[in-house]
């Protein structure tokens, strides 16, 4: 199995599908976690100049590549998760372990969490009841 130990992200903002899908990859420090933060909010503009309000997008987080993240870098994405201004319709995290899985379930309590991505794709778009 390839291990991916270089923090970084990928955002990419479709905003006539209504989409974004986020990349997070390797161990984070405060510092990336900052700069996630600083880009995300600087990218997620791109959706209501494309004819999406910000909050209808759909977004899914591809943490395969992601480690378990310390305290620090979990309390920040805690309250990303909990900012409603940068929320989405819908939020899909891909996960690749049990211990990611429970994680991103304490981070982000109202999140859908998958291990598979077709099925995340097909969550994330069903329409509300």
């Amino acid at each position: 199995m390839a291990q991916v130990t270089d923090p970084s992200f990928t955002i990419r903002i479709d905003p006539p599908r209504k989409y974004v899908e986020i990349c997070l990859l390797g161990l984070w420090d405060a510092a990336t976690a900052a700069r996630f933060d600083r880009e995300l909010r600087r990218l997620l503009p791109a959706l209501p100049r494309g004819g999406c309000p910000i909050g209808e997008q759909n977004t899914l987080f591809d943490s395969t590549g992601y480690a378990v993240q310390a305290q620090d870098v979990s309390t920040h994405l805690a309250g990303m998760a909990a900012d409603k201004s940068i929320g989405s319709r819908r939020i899909a995290v891909l996960v690749s372990s049990t211990l990611s899985k429970l994680q991103t379930r304490r981070i982000a309590p109202g999140y859908g969490v998958f291990d598979d991505r077709a099925e995340a794709m097909a969550w994330l778009f069903e329409p509300d009841a």
